[in-house]
């Protein structure tokens, strides 16, 4: 876990990225996304994780309210996702060596995990459309996320959940499952309904899992867009209540979709291989919880928990403290 966060900090493209990279404890989050990854595949994954942080934060520097800065966030999304398709061998162009990007470190921090990903699957193209497919659709919501703060716009719940998905990351989490654990499935099984079940609902699990904890930390920051203010209806405590029933019913969707995956390929080359993804899914739901609450990240680490695990704070309070 040390040679992962080292690398980690090495990736950091400045002093901003660099702290906020040590303040998220990212080994510890990425050893409970992929649990039975070997030492040199959870080093290339610290580099995709990294990419994703890099990214993030220079388009919240770029979408503050008072100085936002709209040409250089939409090149470093435009540049991104060129270089994403470029990079994992998806698009009809190979990268021009002598192509220079504004934030030109930032983009091709994604190097690293795409050659090893274009090496390892060269003849699984499949599997690098739908990396590239979900790292875009990340890439997309981000801008969503910061077009929401400049205009002040709480989005609706239909509208939210239409994104959440993708801005939260964890999709691009649940498919590099495969690689982490050396799998090479085909892509019949992959877009079967039963495995597409599986992730959505895992990555539901993780997200609602995220909004519910950070809660604290967005009403510090001073914009909360997430799940629990939605089914809030003025009354924080009914929008915890309800998400812990989203949440319940996504941790129930994922059981019952691991167990239609082990019916349906009962007896296949690759039923193994199967199983340990879905094993994989059920414990990154977990691992995203017990990181949640340990990473200064959240602003729950210096909450002590009740007799029952459970993190008491009380918002108004928050908000007489920043004031």
């Amino acid at each position: 876990m040390q040679k992962n966060a080292y690398l980690a900090l090495s990736h950091a493209v400045n002093e901003t990225v660099r702290s906020r990279l040590t303040k998220a404890n990212l080994a510890e989050q990425l050893a409970g996304w992929y649990p039975y990854a070997s030492r040199e595949k959870l080093e290339v994954l610290t580099s995709f994780q990294v990419w994703m942080f890099i990214v993030d934060d220079l388009l919240d520097q770029y979408s503050i309210v008072e100085q936002f800065d709209y040409k250089k966030l939409q090149a470093l999304l435009d540049d991104c996702v060129d270089y994403v398709e470029k990079s994992l061998g998806v698009s009809s162009q190979e990268i021009d060596p002598s192509t220079r990007y504004l934030d030109h470190d930032a983009v091709l921090s994604f190097e690293e995990y795409a050659s090893n990903i274009r090496r390892t699957y060269s003849n699984n193209p499949g599997y690098r459309k739908r990396i590239a497919k979900e790292a875009i659709a990340t890439l997309k919501a981000y801008q969503k996320e910061a077009f929401n703060r400049k205009n002040a716009h709480v989005p609706s719940l239909e509208e939210y959940l239409g994104y959440r998905d993708a801005s939260s990351c964890m999709m691009q989490v649940v498919t590099n499952m495969e690689f982490a654990n050396g799998l090479d499935l085909p892509e019949f099984v992959m877009e079967s309904k039963e495995i597409r079940e599986l992730q959505q609902a895992t990555v539901a699990s993780m997200w609602a899992t995220n909004d519910m904890v950070s809660m604290r930390k967005e009403i510090r920051e001073g914009f909360v867009e997430n799940i629990v203010v939605l089914l809030a209806h003025g009354n924080m405590q009914r929008g915890i209540d309800a998400s812990l029933e989203k949440l319940q019913n996504e941790i129930d969707r994922v059981n019952k979709a691991t167990d239609d995956l082990a019916r349906r390929y009962a007896g296949e080359p690759f039923e193994r291989d199967i199983a340990l993804l879905a094993k994989n899914c059920k414990n990154a739901c977990l691992a995203g919880w017990h990181w949640s609450v340990k990473t200064p990240r959240y602003c729950l680490h210096d909450i002590e928990p009740d007799e029952n695990g459970g993190f008491n704070f009380t918002i108004d309070q928050i908000a007489e403290e920043e004031s």
